[in-house]
């Protein structure tokens, strides 16, 4: 099979004609039809699990339509695998790229290209191509670094950086402002622009119909799917913060695997009646705070406290018990135990008081169960002797956000709890959340996205490299200032930095 070239500016690079795909009993896509220009950044919007990444995966050849078809330059095309996809000029760049620990980073770059003859590496020639391009088109890359040396951001980079290295005249990008600050988002649009420039067609997949509309040329919606821009929020009312529920001084989580400590000596407070954001770089390990903070993590130093008493290195059962809730960033592994029914796993952390002699009171658990199930809105979808593989995935999430705040916790912790969740979901997530702050109860949520952060919080704290470099209210903050907070060019004065909170760097 023989690749195709950009050509000129103008006329379609790729079509996407009816495309549809039907999983079991439930439609993924259905009659999907996009058209991509040569020359230009077209932007495709949809909610969560709308059919974006499955589209993707189409393009790279990672899955198969049941019906229609895909044209590049009017030509026909049957995209079995990602070799075909390489062939005929399509790059591909998802959140969740993968990499090959041991290898250098040119080594990534040269997989599945060739820049010598009989199929034999160059490396020297790779690393001055690919040196030459990032100066050319301005990509913040450093190409001697190994793979696992590598951030989240970077490695985008490198995958973006690979496609122009391999003359790819189609760039499809999956959610890259789910990694990007909204900084690089501008970077990444003026590398895309200069690749259009030459020929190419960028596809940009996104949630934000935001980052959409200041990075490309044109914007598709997909059918029956809602933006997150779209989705009504709900009201969150005016509450005056109370005493204070958890209270960190020089609070320091240790990393043994890498140089960066994932919190250095920082110090805040969460108050009752408010939700408290912990907003940072996703590379940056902010979710091993979220860890240390419930009593999982290990080389803690500094002081915690929980209502006044000291629980810095308490058990995590003690600090349930004392009224601490968590809902972990991978909460599809550590949230269920796969061989345990729904009641079974429900009654997990209150299973002391389904005591009765030394026996279960099955009744009371089941009775319990049955009131969780209730809460997460699945009574017509689950039953309480199904198993955890038997639900989706936002299913079990609303399980264990019931589970976890049956208790009626003082404090509630959460990693990026709508970060993947369905727009109906994120809503019911959302509802819940300020439910249990409307009555005086305290949450700390842990995010890399800062429209997450901007959407539950009530202040808003922006680490970087384990440190705070400002303090923020929501209501006065616009999602471009948190991002040069997140990158470590702008501090406010209060964190020992020389910007001023409300004025430019």
């Amino acid at each position: 099979m023989e690749g195709k070239g950009a050509g000129k500016i103008g006329g379609l690079a790729l079509e996407m004609r009816h495309i549809s795909k039907r999983f079991s009993d439930s439609t993924g896509i259905a009659d999907f039809s996009l058209c991509l220009e040569k020359g230009k950044i077209h932007g495709l919007a949809g909610g969560r699990q709308a059919g974006k990444t499955l589209l993707a995966r189409m393009l790279g050849g990672l899955c198969l339509p049941d019906s229609g078809s895909i044209l590049i330059d009017g030509e026909k095309v049957n995209l079995r695998n990602p070799r075909d996809a390489a062939a005929w000029g399509i790059g591909n760049a998802g959140e969740e790229s993968p990499y090959i620990i041991g290898l250098s980073l040119i080594e990534h770059l040269l997989l599945g290209a060739e820049f010598a003859p009989c199929g034999r590496m160059n490396q020297r020639t790779a690393r001055k191509l690919a040196e030459e391009l990032c100066e050319q088109y301005g990509i913040p890359l450093d190409v001697s670094l190994r793979a696992e040396e590598l951030s989240r951001a970077d490695w985008l980079w490198a995958e973006i950086l690979r496609m122009l290295l391999q003359e790819k005249d189609i760039l499809v990008l999956d959610a890259p402002d789910e990694i990007f600050t909204p900084q690089e988002m501008d970077g990444l649009a003026a590398v895309l622009r200069k690749a259009c420039r030459e020929g190419s067609a960028a596809l940009i997949l996104s949630r934000s119909m935001e980052t959409l509309n200041a990075c490309c040329d044109e914007v598709t919606v997909l059918p029956d799917a809602s933006p997150v821009d779209s989705t009504q929020t709900p009201v969150k009312k005016e509450i005056a913060p109370g005493g204070i529920v958890l209270e960190a001084r020089r609070f320091t989580v240790r990393d043994m695997e890498s140089e960066a400590d994932p919190a250095a000596g920082i110090s805040f407070e969460v108050r009752a009646g408010e939700i408290l954001c912990l907003l940072g770089r996703p590379d940056h390990g902010w979710d091993q705070v979220g860890a240390a903070l419930m009593g999982t993590g290990s080389n803690v130093s500094g002081l915690v406290r929980l209502l006044g008493k000291e629980i810095t290195h308490a058990s995590a059962r003690k600090r349930l018990a004392m009224g601490m809730a968590y809902l972990p960033k991978d909460w599809t592994r550590l949230g269920m135990i796969e061989g345990f029914t729904l009641e079974e796993n429900l009654a997990l952390e209150r299973y002391r008081e389904f005591r009765e002699g030394g026996w279960i009171h099955r009744r009371l658990r089941r009775n319990e169960a049955r009131k969780m199930l209730a809460e997460s809105g699945l009574t017509d979808t689950a039953a309480l002797k199904d198993f955890p593989g038997d639900l989706e995935d936002e299913e079990l999430f609303r399980l264990l956000l019931a589970r976890a705040l049956d208790r009626k916790p003082v404090l509630l912790i959460a990693e990026e709890p709508i970060r993947r969740a369905s727009a109906e979901t994120a809503a019911f997530i959302r509802e819940t959340l300020f439910a249990h702050r409307a009555n005086h109860r305290a949450a700390l949520v842990l995010t890399s996205q800062p429209e997450e952060a901007m959407e539950l919080a009530d202040r808003i704290l922006v680490l970087h490299d384990g440190e705070i470099m400002g303090e923020f209210d929501p209501a006065y903050t616009m999602t471009r200032e948190l991002g040069w907070y997140m990158s470590g060019q702008w501090r406010q004065q209060r964190y020992g930095g020389s910007a001023i909170e409300g004025e430019d760097a």
